[in-house]
This record gives C-alpha cells, structure tokens and sequence, in this order.
C-alpha cells in the first residue's frame, strides 16, 4: 500500500509541473472475491514431464479467493492516457494427497502428508491510451500495455519435506483497449480488455520457443457521485498460460482462468 501511495504521489507531483489544467489524476482500488474455474500446472522437463496437477481438484483451490488491484491513472492534453496498475494474485491453501503424482521430478504419495501450496503471480503493468473516439457520452480508446510478472510456486510436503520452488520475473507486451458510455445522470458502463497470445521467442522475450498467452477483461458499471469520485461494480475474467521448454530443458505447462466480482472506488485530484 505504500508503494501505491508514493507512487500517486510521485505522479501528482509531475503532473502539477506542467500546470496546466487539463491534466486529470485519477486514483482508484477494487477488492471482492475471485474463484478459480480452471487451474492446471505440470513441470519437468522433455523426457519426463511429470503428471498434470490439477489445482482445483488436487489442490483445494476450489473456493473463494480475496482479491483486490490499485490503480493510477494521468490523462494528458489531446487524449492521451497513462496508466499504472499493481495487481498482487498469491494463493495459499493446503491439501491432502490423495493420490500419488510426480512434479517437477519429485515423487509425492499419500505418505508425504499434507502439501503447501503457494501459487503467485503478482504483477504490475504500465498502459498508454488514446482516445480515438469520444463524443462526450460514447468513448473508444484502443493503446498497448507492459505488464511485469513477478511468479513463485511453491510445493512443499509436511511430513517428508519434499518440495520444489520455481520463481521469475518477465516482461510481457500487451495490447489494451477501453470503451463504455456515460450517461447525463452520472451513470456510466465501461468495458476494458488487456490481452495477449504469442509464439515467438522474439515476441514474448524468452530466450527459447515459448508459447503464452494472458487475458484481463472486465464489464463495469459505475455511478459518478460527485465532481470527484465515483464508485462501480466490476466483473471480472482473468487468466493466462504458458508452455515450452527452455535451454536448461525445464519444461513447464500452466494454464489458469478465474472470474472475480469487485467492488470499487476512484478519485480524481
């Protein structure tokens, strides 16, 4: 939360050095709930892949989740927008192994006890706009996004110890578009996508073939309460995956898609 507010800070003070009164600052944060429809993983590497885990069935990660994500936004003279958005996603349970599997080449049976689970995949991401089209109640903003994943998974057994842990950071390129209307009665609905599906090692910024793809789109809608401030629900669905061996040989299969339910808030200094 402190790394939020300074960066607010830091963003206001800039945008004051231009004094220039139509420059707009907008802070905002959503919390609600988030449940995971579909959650699967497998580690290993070319020869020996090791078995698919299923996080929902396997892992417990069939209920519902907090969630929230913070945002800042400066909307500059002739309809250009940037935005900065943090979005912490780490996901705690713990479950009985029920059945043998094998995972990133280690053996887990029923004899290994409870495992540790810790899946996390915070990010932050950085998005320009520009509006392409506003008629003052209908709008269209198509811009690109750079998102920075910062991903740990943990699987750890209680009784044995076994465990591995698989952590990065990597950059992902993303295009983004945003479109809603605004009625005269403060009410408004709006749209927004990031997304992004590559297959090149070029595109994505491995070092190796790899295929990826993410998906963040959201329905909202709000009601603007005073010059100010403004509050909505939003609808959320997000996901990703991944798969692809790299030169070390690891090979890894991640494939993740949620829906979440938020309520949120946003200011405008």
């Amino acid at each position: 939360m402190k790394l939020i507010v300074n960066i607010v800070l830091c963003i206001w003070l800039a945008a004051a050095a231009f004094a220039d009164d139509t420059i707009r600052i907008q802070a905002g944060a959503e919390f609600g709930f988030i449940s995971i429809m579909k959650h699967e993983i497998q580690s290993g590497s070319s020869s020996d892949k090791g078995d698919v885990f299923d996080y929902r069935t396997q892992g417990n990660q069939d209920v519902l989740f907090p969630f929230y994500r913070y945002k800042a936004e400066v909307s500059l003279p002739q309809k250009h927008h940037v935005v900065f958005l943090y979005q912490p996603l780490t996901v705690v349970t713990q479950a009985e192994i029920t059945e043998s599997f094998r995972y990133n080449e280690v053996d887990y049976s029923e004899e290994d006890g409870f495992l540790n689970l810790t899946y996390a995949f915070d990010f932050w991401r950085f998005s320009y706009l520009y509006d392409l089209y506003d008629t003052g109640y209908f709008f269209f903003s198509p811009g690109l996004s750079l998102q920075i994943r910062n991903a740990s998974i943990v699987f750890r057994a209680e009784e044995s110890s076994k465990g591995s842990i698989s952590d990065g950071i990597g950059p992902v390129p993303i295009i983004k578009m945003r479109t809603g209307y605004k009625w005269d009665n403060g009410v408004y609905i709006m749209f927004e996508g990031d997304g992004f599906y590559a297959s090149n090692k070029f595109i994505n910024g491995a070092e190796y073939p790899f295929t990826g793809y993410i998906y963040d789109l959201s329905g909202r809608t709000g009601y603007r309460i005073n010059t100010h401030s403004s509050a909505y629900l939003n609808l959320r669905f997000l996901g990703g995956g991944a798969e692809g061996t790299n030169d070390e040989d690891e090979y890894t299969y991640n494939d993740l898609h949620t829906i979440g339910l938020t309520l949120g808030y946003q200011y405008e200094f």
